[in-house]
């Protein structure tokens, strides 16, 4: 039986139907693109007004003066910071896919760089899912999700701590509100302590929330990456987001001292409630712009400049996310010259 009269039984044309599929994909790119147009155009207003309001020659002076040692030695850190990332990443795949080699491990992790780098909240990361073979997408999504999930984790336990010792907010006033925020955090962490060590109870807790959704077929595919996490893989999990943490605190340390000198303590809690607030604002490009003004106002609690704050801040964002982004580029135009060499040699 042909397929145009069948449909024409039911008063369908098959034109017909893939327009009207077609409309609210068509309609959810044009906003995703409006979307993506307004966030540049903030990224770009916001950073253009904190370079001319500190100046662009203090900034290119700073940079030429700076203790290029101790940048030589941030950007070295980026290896481990990769490293970290990749084992964790790997750690994950490898849970539902437990052949997926090095190289699909890493090509993924860095295409999902490209994609971060011009997403607000670097949600493009969850574009590794598709460069994936042999899993369901939506799963692998899940699993981008988790991953994140983790990196987020170790960023609001480290920034809530880092925010609450801040000089004058609460470290330093009131000691019945110093005493009152300590026990919200203290609630807050155990919260998320919970969480990490009891991840099966999120699992059934969420499993039981779908139930009651429209779509549950397909969120249930998504949340399937939690069925192999257990307390032993959510600890190993949450300690290498942790140690990743601390590596790119250390990071952010050595830059603002290779600009001026810092106490470790006071880098801690400027970097850890800068990276806070970005993490919580996602509303630029890549967190640009965002995270060098929260790094000039928490800095500037401490005594140091605000082209200090302002290119320390910069020169993270350029090792850690735009470095891995361009590397990701060439990955991606290999990845996609070898899937068209396949579908050229498959045709054959």
């Amino acid at each position: 039986m042909k397929l145009r009269p069948l449909l024409g039984q039911f008063g369908a044309s098959p034109t017909g139907e893939i327009a009207a599929q077609s409309k609210p994909a068509t309609r959810f790119l044009s906003r995703a693109r409006l979307l993506l147009g307004i966030k540049i155009f903030l990224t770009a207003l916001v950073l253009g007004l904190l370079i001319i309001t500190i100046k662009p020659r203090e900034i290119l002076n700073a940079v030429i003066g700076a203790r290029h040692e101790l940048v030589l030695v941030s950007l070295a850190l980026v290896i481990p910071n990769l490293a970290l990332r990749a084992l964790k990443w790997g750690y994950l795949l490898r849970r539902v896919k437990p052949e997926a080699p090095v190289s699909e491990i890493l090509n993924t992790l860095l295409v999902g760089f490209t994609f971060a780098v011009v997403t607000p909240g670097q949600l493009g990361e969850f574009g590794r899912a598709f460069f994936i073979t042999g899993r369901p997408r939506l799963e692998l999504i899940g699993l981008s999700f988790i991953d994140k999930w983790y990196n987020l984790m170790a960023i609001v336990l480290g920034g809530s701590l880092g925010v609450l010792l801040l000089p004058g907010l609460v470290f330093d006033g009131n000691a019945y509100l110093f005493v009152s925020c300590c026990v919200l955090v203290s609630i807050f962490w155990a919260a998320l302590i919970l969480a990490i060590a009891s991840p099966r109870w999120i699992r059934d807790l969420l499993y039981a929330v779908n139930v009651m959704l429209p779509y549950r077929d397909k969120i249930k595919v998504l949340l399937s990456g939690l069925d192999p996490i257990y307390r032993r893989q959510s600890l190993i999990l949450g300690g290498l987001g942790l140690l990743h943490y601390l590596n790119y605190i250390v990071q952010f340390y050595l830059l603002v001292l290779s600009f001026q000198s810092i106490r470790i303590f006071d880098a801690y809690r400027a970097a850890s409630a800068t990276i806070f607030v970005k993490a919580a604002l996602p509303i630029s490009v890549g967190g640009l712009g965002v995270g060098e003004t929260a790094s000039v106002g928490f800095f500037r609690l401490f005594g140091v400049s605000s082209v200090a704050a302002f290119n320390a801040s910069v020169m993270l964002f350029s090792m850690n996310i735009l470095l891995p982004a361009v590397i990701g580029v060439f990955v991606l135009l290999r990845l996609r010259i070898a899937s068209e060499n396949g579908h050229e040699s498959s045709a054959v």
